[in-house]
C-alpha cells in the first residue's frame, strides 16, 4: 500500500468521504488508484478535472501554461509537421503551434471542448481509435500532456499514439510527479489535494521511463519540472493549502534556486517524457 486516507474531488477542500487506497507496483514503481470506469465524454468528468466543460473556462486556466510546454517540446523541427495533441482540451497547445505545424490533430472526448478546436481549424476527434486510417503512421510528432495519470490503461494509449507517428516520431509526455518533496514534509494536508479521484495513475522519473519504452519508445529522457514558486512552498508550509505563484514577495533569485534544488534531486512537481518511436 502507497497511501490511505482522503482524496480530492475537485476543487482544494473537496475530498472523499470514504478513505481510499493508492497501491504501489514494487516491480515498476508507479502506483495506482482503482476506481470505476470513468466517462470521459461527460460534462461531470471534465468538471472534476478542471471545474468545468466550457471552451472559454479551459483557456482561462490553460493558456498561462503553454510557453512551459512549448518550452519543453521547443520549436526545433516543428516547420510544416503533423503535430497530434491527446487530450488537446479545447486547443490551447495547438493554437501555439498551429502556425509552425502543417496540420494539427487534437484527440478529445470532451465534445464542447473538442468542438471548440474543430471551430479553430485543427482536425479533430474523439479517440485514438477514432483517427482515420489515412493519418496512421504520418504524424512527426505528438504530444500528451497531462493525460497518462487519467486513463485506466497508460500502456495501450502510449501504444495508440505510436501508432499514428512516423518512423523516429517524437512523444513528448507529462504527468505530476509522485515524488513531489511536499507530499513527505506534508504527508496529510498534502496528500488529500495531491491524490485525485480523476488521477488513476501516479509515476516517478523512473516509472515513467518505463512506461514509455514499454510502448515501444526508444531514446527516453524524463526530466523533472517544478512549476510553483518558493512562495507558493512557504504558504503550504504556513497555510497548509495552494495559492499559485507570486502570493508573498521573495527574495529575488529564490525561486530559481529553489526549483533547482528540487529538479537536481527528483522532488518536483512536474516530469516530462520523451522519446521516439522505436523499430
Amino acid at each position: 500500500m502507497h497511501y490511505r486516507g482522503p482524496v480530492r474531488t475537485g476543487r482544494f477542500g473537496s475530498v472523499t468521504a470514504e478513505p481510499q487506497t493508492v497501491w504501489r507496483c514494487v516491480g515498476c514503481g508507479a502506483a495506482h488508484l482503482p476506481l470505476p470506469s470513468v466517462d470521459y465524454e461527460s460534462s461531470e468528468y471534465r468538471r472534476l478535472v478542471d471545474g468545468s466543460d466550457r471552451a472559454e473556462d479551459f483557456h482561462r486556466l490553460r493558456d498561462p501554461e503553454q510557453p512551459e510546454k512549448l518550452e519543453a517540446l521547443g520549436t526545433a523541427g516543428l516547420r510544416d509537421t503533423v503535430l497530434v495533441d491527446v487530450g488537446c482540451g479545447a486547443g490551447s497547445f495547438l493554437d501555439v503551434v498551429k502556425g509552425f505545424c502543417r496540420t494539427t490533430i487534437g484527440i478529445e472526448p470532451t465534445p464542447t471542448l473538442r468542438a471548440e478546436a474543430a471551430k479553430k481549424g485543427h482536425v479533430t476527434f474523439p479517440y485514438c481509435a477514432d483517427v482515420a486510417e489515412a493519418w496512421a503512421g504520418r504524424a512527426d510528432v505528438a504530444v500528451a500532456f497531462s493525460l497518462v495519470e487519467h486513463v485506466e490503461d497508460p500502456l495501450a494509449l502510449l501504444r495508440a499514439i505510436r501508432r499514428l507517428l512516423k518512423p523516429r516520431g517524437r512523444l513528448l509526455v507529462s504527468t505530476p510527479n509522485r515524488r513531489d518533496w511536499l507530499l513527505e514534509i506534508l504527508p496529510t494536508e498534502y496528500a488529500a489535494f495531491f491524490y485525485r479521484i480523476v488521477h488513476l495513475w501516479y509515476f516517478d522519473a523512473d516509472s515513467l521511463g518505463r512506461l514509455m519504452r514499454a510502448a515501444g519508445f526508444a531514446d527516453v529522457a524524463v526530466s523533472h519540472h517544478h512549476r510553483f514558486d518558493l512562495s507558493n512552498a512557504i504558504l503550504w508550509l504556513r497555510d497548509k493549502r495552494p495559492t499559485g505563484v507570486g502570493a508573498i514577495p521573495v527574495p529575488d533569485g529564490a525561486s530559481e534556486v529553489f526549483r533547482g534544488l528540487l529538479e537536481a534531486n527528483g522532488r518536483t512537481d512536474y516530469l516530462y517524457g520523451l522519446g521516439v518511436k522505436g523499430s
